[in-house]
């Protein structure tokens, strides 16, 4: 079977020429004494599944390394075309029947290596950065640079452990000491800073459910771009901080095709297998086109049962074959048949497929450009990156905007504020 060749892939989740090669298997052993002479009969069985002991047919034809559509940025090498895969028939450890459609996985290569631009300090005090930060705030006036020299230069793990030695130190809770000291978005962003991750995140959601209205683009922000664990540990916050579970909050606040595709990221039960059965995502390709683009109307349940149960890997495989099948892009065909926040919550599971930091980008462009700053959005995209991945983050935002976050934020921000964000994201 043979592949449409692509020769400009965009690359977009990250990998240096698309899907490198599967690693190949060591020789073929020969086959056994007498192989040449078996009978016309044991030739006629079904090739590929052992009959005999040792029997070891040939390796079967190549499978090419899938061809990614057209539309690449430049820069990028193009994949080898091909790699073959020899047959595991019939040698020790070799392939049972059962297990036959493991030809046709594909181990993905890991997530392109994170790169955070706040590092953990080494060596480590809590006790003592503590200190600093009570001294900081100690007597008349407030030392904000003092502040920001502790706080902006820890990660969130070694941020929770200092506010944990300063109430032991010093009797006093750390964020509501800060709180009395600092105003506007200086504080804001320094107790954002002074919160586990999943507690701050926890808040964010709360944020974007209670009172009148709903921020579902910080919903789809959440949900989308972050793994099991981290889910979980969110959900588990939320219950702690507001007494009753994410889920209920989010049942309440969304409806219709939203609603269906918030609940199900909520569980926190994305695939996390990094191997892709081919085949399999080539006729999940095939339902989508039959749930949407093939039929009058939409299965909505279908496109929702796939892109929030896949893994990562799954999804750029079934990117490419959708494409490949149909002609058409997944995200156009999304985009054909949904509307408003579903649309919008879809199309983010399909951007941070392809490239997390690229979906990021956007959402730190739209919080700082036009008019005003959105900072509420801002804060949150910086401190809850800044020690996982903003390094990955300023260089798609550089590469898809032509300026950096930096200057950026510069403009936009000012004062103490424009000072903390910019060493968080230096």
């Amino acid at each position: 079977m043979s592949y449409p060749n692509y020769p400009n892939y965009p690359n977009s989740s990250g990998y240096p020429g698309g899907y490198p090669p599967a690693q190949g298997y060591p020789p073929q052993q020969a086959p056994y004494p007498g192989y040449p002479g078996y009978s016309a009969q044991q030739q006629s069985i079904a090739p590929g599944y052992p009959q005999q002991p040792g029997y070891c047919p040939p390796a079967p034809t190549s499978y090419p390394v899938p061809q990614p559509y057209p539309g690449a940025q430049p820069g990028y090498p193009v994949p080898q075309q091909q790699q073959s895969y020899p047959s595991p028939y019939g040698q020790p450890g070799g392939f049972s029947q059962q297990q036959v459609h493991h030809h046709h996985q594909q181990q993905q290569p890991p997530m392109e290596q994170s790169i955070p631009t706040v590092h953990p300090a080494s060596p480590f005090d809590a006790r003592a950065d503590a200190d600093r930060l009570h001294k900081a705030m100690k007597g008349l006036g407030t030392d904000e640079k003092g502040l920001m020299e502790v706080l902006c230069r820890r990660t969130a793990a070694q941020r929770v452990q200092i506010g944990q030695a300063y109430k032991s130190g010093y009797g006093k809770d750390l964020i509501a000491h800060i709180k009395s000291e600092t105003s506007g978005n200086f504080e804001r962003l320094l107790v954002a800073l002074c919160q586990s991750s999943a507690d701050f995140l926890a808040s964010e959601l709360h944020e974007a459910v209670k009172g009148l209205g709903t921020e579902e683009g910080t919903l789809v922000e959440i949900l989308c771009s972050r793994d099991n664990q981290e889910i979980r540990d969110i959900a588990a916050s939320y219950q702690k901080l507001f007494g009753h579970s994410m889920e209920k909050d989010i049942k309440g606040d969304t409806s219709g095709t939203l609603k269906m595709l918030l609940i199900s990221l909520a569980q926190g039960n994305r695939d996390e297998n990094p191997v892709v059965d081919i085949s399999k995502a080539r006729e999940d390709a095939q339902r989508l086109y039959q749930a949407g683009a093939g039929k009058f109307g939409t299965d909505e349940s279908t496109f929702n049962s796939i892109l929030v149960t896949r893994s990562w890997p799954y999804l750029r495989q079934l990117i490419h074959d959708y494409h490949a099948t149909t002609g058409q892009s997944l995200e156009a065909a999304v985009k054909a048949e949904f509307s408003a926040n579903a649309e919008k919550g879809l199309l983010a599971i399909l951007q941070c497929a392809q490239s997390r930091p690229n979906y990021l980008a956007e959402r730190i462009h739209n919080a700082i450009s036009g008019a005003g700053t959105k900072d509420r959005a801002l804060i949150r995209l910086v401190v809850s990156r800044c020690d996982v991945d903003m390094g990955n983050i300023k260089r798609a935002y550089q590469l898809k905007y032509g300026r950096t976050v930096e200057a950026d934020i510069s403009g936009d921000c000012s004062g103490d504020y424009k000072k903390a964000l910019l060493i968080l994201v230096a």
